[in-house]
């Protein structure tokens, strides 16, 4: 399958091979409870973790060492605890102040919501420049950008995947226009299942990152696969940096031969 979509700012070409299904040895994450809105989102917390929360009670932690992905989320607003699990472990917060605006402190920690990137001084210069962030949180970057869109082929609505990208692409498409780009992807959801796929694996990323020209601006092009079997999934992003933080303008998804 291939849907080719040409903006009048942007372009983006996705291929996936439909009637493959990837095979992983762990159950997908999710609550059967969905968090507030207020606590969905891409968190950067002061001391360097970051907190991935989904609509559908899906979640990510990152602290040094310690990282659960694929998890499910589990907020007590009653009780003021905020746990992220997977198999039954995983870090669980007291919520001090419960996010206002793009802030919330857990445990004592002050949380900022971005926009399925890292902050601003991880991904550019002082003078502004785009630089290529560490593998720990380019491994964040990509594995949001990838179960975001599949949430959006799931459940066929591309509003919310829409707004995450940048705005030299937003400007360009409206998201019944983007949901027409993918929609034998949406028609097939069922064999499309990124969530299933990829939540308990890390990238490789081959060739090295790099900066390059899309669309007419400086972009940070990642490339690379899951090993997804029983065929890899290979994956071409491209971001921006818009209002601070990453931002896509370009997605190619493919399955290979191992």
């Amino acid at each position: 399958m291939k849907n080719t979509l040409i903006g009048r700012n942007a372009s983006i070409s996705l291929l996936f091979a439909l009637g493959i299904l990837f095979v992983v040895g762990f159950a997908c994450g999710g609550s059967s409870t969905p968090p507030p809105a207020g606590y969905v989102g891409f968190w950067t917390g002061e001391d360097g973790s970051t907190i991935t929360i989904r609509g559908d009670g899906s979640a990510d932690y990152k602290s040094g060492g310690t990282s659960v992905s694929g998890g499910g989320v589990t907020v007590d607003e009653s009780s003021k605890t905020l746990k992220i699990t997977f198999a039954s472990l995983g870090p669980s917060f007291t919520i001090d102040k419960p996010p206002t605006g793009d802030k919330m402190t857990l445990s004592g920690v002050v949380y900022k919501k971005g926009s399925g990137s890292d902050s601003k001084p991880d991904s550019t210069t002082s003078s502004g420049k785009l630089e290529i962030p560490s593998n720990d949180k380019l491994q964040t970057l990509v594995k949001t950008t990838m179960l975001e869109f599949n949430d959006a082929v799931q459940s066929g609505d591309f509003s919310d995947f829409h707004k995450k990208t940048a705005t030299v692409w937003r400007d360009s498409i409206t998201p019944d226009e983007m949901r027409e780009a993918f929609k034998k992807m949406v028609d097939n959801k069922d064999s499309f299942n990124l969530k299933k796929a990829i939540s308990s694996l890390d990238a490789t990323f081959k060739p090295e990152p790099k900066i390059a020209q899309v669309v007419g601006v400086d972009a940070l092009v990642v490339e690379g696969f899951y090993p997804t079997t029983p065929k890899k999934l290979y994956f071409t992003l491209k971001y921006t940096m818009d209002d601070g933080v990453l931002k896509l303008v370009g997605i190619n998804i493919e399955t290979k031969d191992q």
